[in-house]
């Protein structure tokens, strides 16, 4: 993780003790913040640290406060509604906030389990609408799922500071009671699923490139920054704007770690039918499951369906892979995009990684490739996909009954 002293940022506030107001200065650095209290004490602020609390009150547009909480004390900040509102967007993603009813206004609960929900909310001083990631965080909650959920907040936090433009940032934490609340950018276009759905499960060539190489360089990013996601599928993939590949978003660090974090050597996570072929075995691995996941998305989205299968063992993975390679081929009339799959879907050893993935002849505006892909049918693989298209077109073709027998 980087860690530095580097200066970012410093305001002066007014400090309100016992109805005596003097100036004390805050500053915050790369990893950490210093809030000065009287002459001579300073509060430190580790990020993400459970142990202080900041509360805003932007009401008043001139005069606004900042409180902030420790274990035993609680210390309130004064200055210009200016001032104050940049220090908040300085330590946005960076520390917790409370009282979270009062900045956002809940719309609509969109998922629940028993970890927590994820509900959509409007936020009322920035006008927009938010998704928050909301962890039940009760005192009898597993030391495992705890864990799990500081390490989700400690990527995503560290991932904050940055401005890659397919990764989906972290805008704010919440630490309330029995929760902590994270803050994203509301996905208007929906999942991968959902965009595959609107282009008739057979997407244009030019679009299926654009959204690998957004992907990829998404992945090289983690990788640069020791980070493996762990668990990259469909679901994982949003469009921050209806049907624009452009805005495509990798989200959902919950199963991701830093690579020189030595417990991961032993955790088997992901999704089936994701999941690279090392992951099976006792062996370490590396961020190269990345990569082998990113492949089986760009096997749906050249030829519309997962490929489902039931046995893990390495020779059915060999077999699988030419299979899908077979499919690949027939349906694209192409060697240079079944040579990147191969590449994509080889044994660790040989699996490109997302730098030799991006030189590919593939991603080179010259590369012969056909503009619009064939999508067929292979009627004896199982895909959700194909189910959901004949429903949709089983639910046009009732409504286009109905509306002949009224006339």
């Amino acid at each position: 993780m980087k860690i530095s002293d580097t200066h970012i940022y410093y305001c002066y506030l007014q400090f309100s003790n016992q109805g005596q107001f003097s100036q004390q200065k805050f500053t915050i650095y790369d990893s950490y913040l210093t809030i000065q209290i009287g002459k001579i004490d300073e509060l430190k602020v580790e990020y993400c640290s459970q142990d202080v609390v900041f509360e805003w009150k932007l009401e008043d547009p001139n005069q606004c406060e900042v409180i902030v909480f420790t274990e035993n004390y609680s210390y309130t900040f004064l200055g210009s509604k200016k001032t104050i509102q940049n220090l908040k967007q300085y330590l946005d993603g960076k520390v917790f906030y409370g009282n979270f009813i009062s900045q956002y206004q809940e719309i609509q609960k969109l998922k629940k389990n028993k970890q927590g929900e994820i509900i959509k909310y409007y936020s009322k001083y920035q006008n927009i609408e938010v998704i928050a990631k909301i962890f039940n965080f009760t005192k009898n909650l597993e030391r495992h799922s705890k864990k799990l959920i500081f390490n989700e907040l400690r990527i995503c936090q560290y991932l904050s500071q940055y401005n890659q433009e397919s990764i989906l940032k972290l805008r704010e934490f919440y630490l309330e009671k029995d929760k902590i609340i994270l803050i994203f950018d509301y996905c208007e276009g929906g999942t991968l699923y959902s965009y595959m759905a609107q282009n008739n499960f057979c997407p244009s060539f030019i679009d299926i490139r654009k959204i690998m190489k957004k992907l990829l360089l998404a992945i090289k990013f983690l990788h640069k920054h020791n980070i493996m996601h762990r668990d990259i599928k469909m679901d994982n993939i949003m469009l921050l704007e209806n049907n624009n590949p452009n805005s495509i978003q990798v989200i959902d660090f919950g199963f991701s770690t830093f690579i020189d974090d030595l417990p991961y050597l032993i955790e088997r996570c992901g999704t089936p039918g994701y999941i690279a072929p090392e992951l099976y075995s006792e062996n370490p691995y590396d961020e190269l499951i990345d990569i082998y996941s990113l492949a089986q998305i760009f096997f749906t989205l050249l030829t519309g369906r997962k490929f489902a299968y039931e046995s893990h063992s390495f020779k059915t993975f060999a077999q699988l892979h030419k299979k899908q390679q077979s499919i690949i081929r027939e349906s694209t009339k192409n060697e240079i995009i079944v040579d990147l799959f191969q590449n994509m879907t080889n044994s660790p050893e040989k699996r490109y990684n997302s730098i030799q993935c991006l030189n590919h002849q593939y991603f080179e505006k010259t590369s012969k490739i056909k503009q619009q892909l064939t999508c067929l049918k292979f009627p004896l693989l199982k895909t959700p996909f194909q189910l959901i298209k004949l429903k949709e077109q089983q639910s046009q073709k009732d409504h286009q009954d109905r509306f002949i027998n009224q006339k």
